[in-house]
């Protein structure tokens, strides 16, 4: 084990004891053991733990408390100890009332969320005293209850709060409002919302300090004209989704933001807000738009009117609107728009025309439009002079639109992106885009080309970044070199226009549905080093033809390694043979030698009677010869403490190994052998000298010089020297072949 190894052992064991530790620190009546706690016990969620009372152990430390979604079904009566709770969250419990005390010395509260309760009376809240203790709270929430209606506001049961900023009483089933306002209580009131519910008409609501309202998704029919009077500083009124609305008339000279979609207006009445910014009145049944029917509106800046069904527009119908910037009329069913129309917005940046009946684009004039939205217009033809008079024009969209033919010479100094996608266009010329210098960006998809372009149609369009010609019936005459020009000039970089895998051929038949470069390479690049069809054949030939030499040389060089191998081996063999062969002939040799050999007592002849009677005595003891004598001595020094090489061979053939002994270890093993051998086993040296030493020796050698002479003393002394033993070399009948002596 590493030493990282055990570091991450010995820290996963550390976090293993901390949890421990702190589980067993956690008791089960702990809060932070039934809650969770966050940032030092400040923030506790016990939200979802089926709780009907509080948990132990919540101090004065904790300031976001979240107990919603549980079973309380009274207030809780000890959260006046929690004197720095922020925010209270009791939503989603069975809470049906308040009491004047609940909120009892939580003075640095700011939110309180009391929705998806089952309140059902306004009574139940104890209105005028409940919010008296929280000096701070800025927010309540009571949406998701069952009020149904606020009658009793006749009788002064209001709300109370000098802080409250935002009430919130979305989805409550409140049907009306009478009586005494609801926000005269709330002298800070800023936000009220009552969405989705079925109020029928807002009246009776008086607040100096009210800046949103919030009515959307009601059953509004009728607002009354003087009802925003009594809203001083209203600036956001959201009144969409109302679906039977008739909005009158109304005054409000605070109002900024208005939205009246999704109802049923007829007109848009918006000249009683002099100071509106933003009107979004789109889905509604407005059918014509009067002269000067804005003319009020001098701050508007953004108005959206689409969806719904204005038939026609006059020339002065947007006179007034001096900082209108985005103008949305798509949708509606518009034949015509009058030349100078778009001259009353100076300050016109984008218009969307889209989704008309406009049968040709007029002669416009702006001097601030820069974004003109035109498509799906049933648009077939363009005057040659219709964007001059659009003098800031940059973006033009006329796709999916019934245009046939776009006009010589169309000009526009200031236009860059021009969309004519989905049209019926079928050819362009040198003349076309001449006039568009500074155009950046065409897109002509799903039209009807067939013949290919000239990269001279844009010889004056210098910063052309993207064509767009996908989904066109082009026909490739790979032969054309316009075609290759054109490609280069679409595809090359660094000024790539267009990906080559758009440009598709429609024909001839042979290239359907092929890209310009599948269809056309061998053509355009005939030097290039790539095999055509005849030679991509006698390519595939060689390959097949050098593979199988390729297959049938190794074949052949594996099956000779094989017989050289086997070979070799087959010489082995035969060498070990004949070396067994050799050495069992040196054996027989050497035993038939070894029978044949003489006894060595029978080179010497026994002494005669005399002679022996004529010996002189021993000087040594004669204890040696009849040890010498004896079978028991014969036997022992008789046997053999060696073997011969041809026991061995013996011996090695009834193992089953086959030894392959070479010439030098036989030589080596045979001196060896020769080394240890013992003296002769009949005689020893004192033996022999004593049988040169005998009277019958010594007469004999005296008989070959002379005749004896008694006056000379023969001093005979006993030789204990051993004498060597001269051996008789045994060769066999081969010199050439190894001895014996050699094994």
């Amino acid at each position: 084990m590493n030493l990282q190894q055990t570091v991450c052992l010995l820290l996963c064991a550390w976090a293993v004891k901390a949890q421990n530790l702190d589980f067993e620190d956690k008791s089960p009546n702990d809060l932070c053991y039934i809650c969770s706690c966050r940032a030092e016990r400040t923030e506790v969620d016990c939200s979802r733990r089926g709780l009907r009372d509080l948990p132990d152990g919540l101090d004065e430390k904790v300031k976001k408390l979240n107990i919603s979604n549980n079973e309380f079904a009274t207030f809780p009566e000890n959260l006046g100890k929690l004197y720095n709770l922020i925010k209270l969250d009791i939503s989603g419990n069975r809470l049906t009332g308040l009491s004047k005390n609940a909120l009892f010395n939580l003075t640095a509260l700011e939110v309180l969320n009391l929705s998806s309760n089952y309140f059902e009376n306004w009574m139940d809240l104890n209105p005028n005293e409940v919010l008296a203790p929280a000096v701070n709270l800025k927010t309540l929430d009571l949406s998701h209850n069952r009020f149904k209606s606020m009658d009793n506001l006749a009788q002064g049961e209001l709300l109370i709060s000098s802080s409250l900023d935002t009430l919130i009483l979305d989805h409550c089933e409140i049907e009306s409002i009478s009586g005494k306002s609801m926000l005269s209580g709330l002298n800070n009131i800023r936000v009220l919302k009552l969405n989705f519910n079925p109020l029928f008409r807002l009246q009776g609501l008086i607040s100096s300090t009210l800046k949103s309202l919030y009515a959307s998704n009601c059953q509004l029919i009728t607002v009354d004209q003087n009802e925003l009077a009594y809203l001083p500083s209203l600036v956001h009124l959201l009144m969409a989704h109302n679906y039977r609305l008739e909005l009158s008339v109304l005054y409000s000279t605070s109002l900024k933001f208005l939205d009246i979609s999704y109802c049923n207006v007829l007109r848009p009445n918006l000249s009683g807000f002099p100071n509106l910014r933003k009107a979004i009145v789109h889905h509604n049944m407005i059918r014509f738009l009067r002269s000067h029917e804005f003319i009020n509106n001098t701050k508007l800046e953004y108005l959206d009117l689409s969806y719904n069904n204005i038939g026609s527009i006059k020339v002065d119908t947007f006179r007034g609107l001096g900082m209108l910037k985005y103008l949305d009329l798509a949708w509606n069913e518009i034949a015509t728009i009058p030349e100078g129309t778009l001259l009353e917005m100076p300050s016109l940046t984008q218009l969307k025309l889209a989704r008309n009946y406009l049968t040709q684009v007029g002669h416009l004039k702006s001097t601030s439009l820069s974004i003109l939205d035109m498509s799906s217009c049933e648009i077939n033809s363009i005057g040659k002079d219709s964007l001059e008079g659009l003098q800031s024009l940059v973006d033009l969209d006329l796709s999916r639109n019934l245009i046939s033919r776009i006009p010589d010479s169309i000009s526009s100094n200031t236009l860059k992106y021009l969309n004519l996608n989905y049209n019926r266009l079928s050819m362009v010329n040198n003349f076309t885009f001449f006039m568009l210098p500074r155009l950046t960006g065409l897109a002509v998809v799903g039209n009807r080309f067939t013949n290919v372009w000239n990269k001279a149609y844009f010889e004056s369009n210098v910063y052309l970044e993207r064509l767009d010609l996908s989904d066109n019936m082009w026909r490739c005459d790979c032969k054309d070199s316009n075609m290759y020009d054109f490609y280069e000039f679409v595809t090359l970089e660094p000024f790539k226009k267009e990906e080559s895998y758009n440009l598709v051929c429609s024909s001839p038949m042979n290239v359907i549905g092929q890209a310009w470069l599948e269809a056309c390479y061998f053509t355009w690049y005939p030097t290039q080093n790539v095999a055509n069809a005849d030679n991509l054949i006698w390519f595939i030939v060689v390959m097949i033809t050098g593979l199988a030499v390729t297959i049938l040389l190794v074949n052949c060089i594996r099956n000779s390694m094989k017989r050289r191998l086997r070979a070799i081996q087959a010489e082995r063999e035969r060498q070990v043979e004949e070396a067994r062969d050799r050495l069992r002939q040196l054996r027989m040799a050497a035993e038939q030698e070894a029978l044949n050999a003489p006894d060595p007592r029978d080179l010497i002849a026994p002494p005669s009677y005399d002679e022996a009677l004529s010996m002189p005595k021993l000087n040594t003891s004669t204890h040696s010869l009849n040890d010498a004598g004896t079978g028991k001595t014969k036997r022992r020094r008789g046997r053999r403490k060696t073997k011969s090489s041809g026991d061995l061979l013996d011996e090695t053939e009834r193992n089953g190994d086959v030894p392959v002994l070479e010439e030098t270890e036989l030589s080596e093993a045979s001196e060896n052998n020769r080394r240890r051998r013992r003296r002769p086993k009949r005689f020893g040296s004192h033996e022999i000298a004593e049988l040169d030493n005998s009277p019958g020796a010594r007469r004999r050698r005296l008989s070959e010089y002379g005749p004896a002479d008694d006056s000379v003393t023969v001093e005979i002394e006993a030789e204990m020297e051993r004498p060597l033993r001269p051996r008789n070399r045994r060769y066999s009948s081969d010199d050439q072949e190894p001895r014996e002596s050699n094994l």
